[in-house]
């Protein structure tokens, strides 16, 4: 009899989702430290991006869409959106004077945090799924946030709907907010993603070259650029990589409005930095 690969109960959280949950929560203070404590111990969501996870992974042989994928992006999408701040660029929020950079903080870490939920109903149109599951728990939660100021829940659930639905880079976005987490979402792109589908996979199938080349990429750096607020250095162990770069990472980028202010760069083991922006 053929041995099946062992897969973990699809509801258990892993011990990565757990030292992730406590890297964003040392890393965050204030409303958005409030919020995320919230959101990683939320048993409704991490179901929901659990079971997002089972259709993913097991049923169409995808990438991670889970947990992990929720909280990597999360905290690159806080941290991209803190080095444009320290670079003095303003949040949209901010040049339209109708939030301070907290409130930013807050859009971004709700809407990418609740990006890939509608993974668990299908691949195609998952964003607009994600809306449909999640918007109650995005009044929900900036109704806990803001009890008393019903002009910045109305912008802040707005912008949710900005970030989720526009980070396939099939809708077409405006604000910096959204921009950063279409950015964030390409981030996830190493190793770990593709163990899971690796270790299921039996037959060669449409998903193989994501995964293949998601799986030669050992690390990806999100620091201040040399000219640009922004650089992302993505680290691999040779070019099959650059796949994930050229087909995944920049499609998202070049309909980014944060696109002015990165700074791109692939490293292939000892060769020169091959720069995608500059």
């Amino acid at each position: 009899m053929e041995k099946k690969p062992i897969v973990p109960d699809w509801k258990d959280p892993t011990p990565k989702e757990e030292q992730l949950n406590r890297v964003l929560l040392e890393r965050t203070s204030g409303k958005v430290h409030t919020l995320i404590g919230r959101l990683v111990n939320d048993q409704e969501l991490n179901l929901y991006h659990s079971y997002a996870n089972v259709v993913s992974v097991r049923r169409l042989g995808y990438n991670d869409h889970g947990p992990v994928h929720a909280r990597i992006t999360t905290y690159n999408a806080l941290k991209i959106l803190r080095l444009l701040h320290d670079g003095g660029i303003q949040t949209s929020l901010e040049s339209e004077s109708v939030g301070d950079f907290e409130k930013s903080q807050v859009a971004v870490a709700l809407g990418c945090f609740l990006h890939d939920t509608g993974m668990g109903v299908t691949r195609d149109q998952h964003e607009w799924h994600s809306i449909n599951l999640i918007d109650p728990y995005i009044v929900s939660y900036l109704e806990w946030l803001y009890p008393d100021d019903l002009a910045s829940r109305v912008v802040l659930r707005s912008m949710a709907h900005e970030i989720i639905v526009g980070h396939m880079a099939h809708t077409k976005i405006h604000s910096v907010e959204a921009g950063v987490v279409l950015v964030a979402d390409g981030t996830d792109m190493t190793k770990g993603r593709s163990l899971i589908p690796f270790n299921l996979q039996l037959d060669p199938e449409v998903g193989d070259m994501h995964r293949y080349s998601a799986n030669t990429i050992s690390r990806v750096e999100i620091n201040k650029g040399q000219n640009k607020p922004v650089r992302i250095s993505i680290h691999m162990d040779n070019a099959t990589g650059l796949f994930q770069i050229e087909e995944v990472l920049m499609t998202k980028v070049k309909a980014s409005p944060i696109i002015k202010h990165l700074e791109i760069e692939a490293k292939i083991d000892n060769q020169e930095p091959r720069m995608y922006l500059k």
